[in-house]
């Protein structure tokens, strides 16, 4: 799901003195320009009084990172805390606070920088106050703080070992290899506390005395960790940070010069301005630096002289979710994947990503973008598209392949055992004119093959409680519980409110490490919340992937997971979107790639 924030960092810059082997020749990714070799932008000092007020739609729902799981939260805690470390454009690392290397793609040593210091009395970070977050707050059983993702600091349901190897280096143990951990979402873009900060809440799990804490309501503990400190944060309004005069990063000499002068704005605001016409007259009279522009309005803007339209790849997926939970009303044929193979025919993706996203999007046909380096068309097969996109050929497939569920045709309608002709209820998030068209579209194509289609527009939040979210109803406890998104086998485990499709959540397809999506195709899987039970082995599959440093059976055992998914259809995979960003026509830096936003620290006006 749409998750936020792509915190990406780092570059050979380090590679080069160290003694380790560096874990990029262990990707096959060793030989990319370094980055100590570009040319730094004219200037050596911050704009003379510029500021940057990024526009949005949303405020931020709080500063404490450890209960952050949206966009415009993590987007204010970055101003002021980098994270260990980024990952650029070409999958390379580099170092904010850390470092992080390996000899064998198992044993990764994290090295922080010896500049780092914490705000108010709480000193130097240090490998202590990293290895005390991860033990007992990220591993910790209960979860006391609340933390979103503690599965990610575990393998086999089991902690991964961490251990403290000198003042300011740690060493994570993975029970087997991984060799593209540090590009996961896991120490990448971490951000950590002071423990003593930790310790006062500790010992009583107290996750409200710890949201509560001052220095974590401002983020005074952030100290010189980031390019701005926290000024102020009106909720519904503004988040205003200014320029941190303290930034380590201008004591480092192993980073180009742009870093070392950076920030180039004397404060960073996300502003809030809920309607959209109102932000967007404000980007066009000056008022915002920068703000998203939505497909149908890019053509307003592409012309004018003050304002810079800039197009930019992202990891995320627009699906036809098909719920496969005994609470749906079509379930018993949304869990055979001839059906939903045929119902894949009824819509043309085509249409979509061209009338309705004005051709901001591209067709997806897996769970993989087509700009990853791992994807591969060799074994995708392409529904929605060119004669696989046909009402007739769908209606077909559906004749064959109805005949074991309740329903059934007659004459040109489906019907369920009672002969009553089948209504199913797609559920679309609200608030984009995008989706609401698209599942306007899904119902005209769904009823040209007989299948009625009652759309019911709802808040995203309300979406995630009332269907995302599903728990065990059946006697005793469950065989198993992979989380609120999949709390046990799918004939039990069910969601608050029934319904049949979703449309508007869109899926992270992580293409910078694909094994990642383990969790949304496994029975088991932490985000299945639709019940989808695989026909193809993809537990072994991913363990392939994840776990071997040879790059062509990696390369191999992900073919197969995208060509079976693109088969299986555990959902319609409809489009992956793009980011449209309008900035003020000054602007320097963004670049039109994926993963833009790991060096926007360097970003600057015109002339400064």
């Amino acid at each position: 799901m749409s998750s936020g924030s792509d915190s990406d960092r780092r570059g050979p810059i380090a590679l080069a003195s160290r003694s380790r082997r560096s874990f990029l020749h262990l990707l096959g990714l060793g030989g990319a320009a370094s980055l100590a070799g570009c040319s730094a932008p004219q200037g050596t000092g911050p704009s003379d009084g510029a500021d940057y007020v990024d526009g949005t739609s949303t405020g931020a729902q709080t500063l404490n990172f450890l209960s952050v799981d949206d966009v415009p939260s993590s987007n204010r805690i970055q101003l002021t805390l980098d994270g260990a470390y980024a990952v650029t454009p070409d999958q390379e690392i580099f170092p904010l606070w850390a470092d992080i290397s390996t000899d064998d793609g198992r044993v990764y040593t994290v090295e922080l920088r010896d500049n780092l210091r914490w705000g108010g009395d709480y000193g130097s970070m240090t490998a202590e106050d990293w290895v005390y977050m991860i033990t007992e707050v990220f591993q910790a059983e209960p979860n006391w703080a609340g933390y979103p993702n503690p599965g990610d600091w575990r393998r086999g349901g089991e902690p991964i070992p961490v251990e403290k190897t000198g003042a300011r280096s740690f060493e994570i143990r993975l029970p087997e290899p991984d060799p593209a951990f540090p590009l996961r979402p896991i120490m990448w873009g971490a951000y950590c506390m002071p423990k003593e900060l930790i310790q006062r809440y500790r010992p009583d799990g107290d996750q409200e005395g710890l949201a509560q804490d001052e220095a974590v309501q401002t983020l005074a503990y952030a100290g010189n960790l980031g390019p701005y400190t926290f000024e102020r944060w009106d909720r519904g309004s503004a988040f205003v940070a200014t320029r941190n005069d303290d930034y380590y990063l201008r004591e480092a000499d192993d980073v180009p010069d742009e870093w070392q002068n950076a920030p180039y704005f004397d404060s960073y605001t996300h502003r809030v301005v809920p309607e959209e016409s109102t932000r967007l007259s404000a980007l066009r009279s000056g008022e915002l630096t920068a703000t998203e522009i939505p497909e149908s309005r890019v053509e307003q803007f592409e012309g004018l002289e003050d304002v810079d339209v800039k197009v930019f790849p992202q990891a995320f997926m627009t699906s036809l979710i098909y719920n496969q939970r005994a609470n749906g009303s079509f379930y018993e044929a949304f869990r055979k994947p001839a059906v939903r193979r045929a119902l894949a025919y009824a819509v043309d993706k085509k249409r979509i990503v061209e009338d309705v996203l004005r051709g901001y999007a591209t067709v997806a046909h897996t769970f993989q973008p087509t700009f990853s380096k791992w994807y591969s068309d060799e074994r995708v097969r392409e529904l929605g598209v060119g004669d696989a996109y046909s009402h007739e050929r769908a209606r077909e497939l559906l004749r064959a392949n109805l005949g074991s569920t309740p329903y059934r045709y007659e004459g040109d309608r489906v019907v369920d055992g009672d002969g009553e002709p089948v209504s199913l209820d797609l559920v679309f998030a609200q608030g984009s004119q995008a989706v609401e068209t698209t599942a306007e579209l899904v119902a005209q194509e769904y009823d040209a093959v007989g299948i009625d289609v009652e759309l019911s527009a709802k808040q995203y939040g309300a979406i995630v409680e009332q269907h995302l979210y599903n728990s065990w109803q059946g006697e005793g406890d469950p065989p198993w519980n992979a989380g609120p998104y999949n709390g046990g086998p799918r004939d039990r485990s069910l969601s608050s409110r029934p319904w049949d499709m979703l449309l508007g959540i869109t899926f992270n397809t992580y293409p910078r490490t694909p094994s990642s999506i383990r969790g949304f195709v496994v029975r088991r899987g932490g985000t299945n919340f639709y019940g989808y039970y695989p026909e193809t082995d993809f537990a072994s599959l991913f363990e392939t992937a994840s776990t071997t440093v040879d790059e062509s059976e990696r390369r191999a055992a992900l073919s197969e997971i995208f060509g079976a998914l693109s088969v299986e259809q555990p959902f319609n995979f409809l489009n992956m979107g793009v980011e449209i960003v309008g900035f003020d026509a000054d602007v320097r830096g963004p670049e039109e790639v994926f993963g833009y936003t790991w060096d926007r620290n360097t970003w600057r006006l015109d002339g400064a």
